[in-house]
């Protein structure tokens, strides 16, 4: 490992995401960085650096413009390197550089067809909606859709997008997972949550109707 990854790993570690963009002002290299920790094996520190990113995107769009494409290729089945983390970094870039996305938010919004990055994919949809609200909103039945998926994972991320979509299409099949008892994790804040997905899916509802 690098010492610039091993020292941008360390501020992820913390949550000190500050110091990131610090040495990203006064050196190059830590977008490079910050994808190569998407692969970490610490999921926290994965999740971590998809937040990186997306302050980078914020402070510097220059240094990450050249991510998207790289990023959106590895969403692709051809590229031979699919990256669960690709679909929730480019969420982040989005939210926070709307103009670097622009270009390819469709692209992004519609990923459902490979489960592997479904989860991640469904949480860039959330993380997306504040800036691309026509666009997150033309996927809410294929959200829906995925709250009866197998996957609890796939059925709490479900629920955490239709939530920040605030799209009250969503409500009969959030209203649905009121008796899933079956936990799982999304990051929230910084940090990784883990409840039963009734419980993402009743946050989810009490969103729609503050909305």
């Amino acid at each position: 490992m690098s010492a610039l990854r091993q020292e941008v790993r360390t501020h992820l570690e913390r949550g000190d995401f500050a110091p990131v963009l610090g040495i990203a002002a006064a050196r190059s290299g830590v977008a490079r960085a910050l994808v190569s920790l998407l692969y970490d094996p610490d999921e926290l520190v994965r999740w971590r650096a998809v937040s990186a990113i997306g302050h980078l995107a914020g402070a510097h769009p220059e240094q990450v413009q050249s991510l998207v494409t790289r990023l959106l290729w590895s969403l692709n089945d051809e590229s031979g390197g699919i990256g669960w983390m690709s679909a929730p970094a480019l969420g982040e870039i989005g939210r926070n550089a709307p103009a670097l996305l622009r270009g390819c938010i469709r692209v992004v919004v519609h990923f459902f067809e490979e489960p592997f990055v479904l989860p991640g994919v469904l949480w860039a949809v959330g993380r997306l909606a504040p800036a691309f609200p026509a666009e997150t909103r033309e996927v809410v039945p294929d959200i829906a859709e995925r709250c009866s998926a197998a996957d609890p994972a796939v059925r709490a991320h479900a629920a955490f997008a239709l939530g920040a979509v605030g799209d009250g299409r969503g409500r009969a099949a959030l209203e649905a997972l009121a008796g899933d008892e079956r936990p799982a994790r999304v990051y929230v804040g910084d940090r990784l949550m883990s409840r039963q997905v009734r419980e993402w899916a009743g946050e989810a509802l009490s969103g729609l109707r503050a909305a």
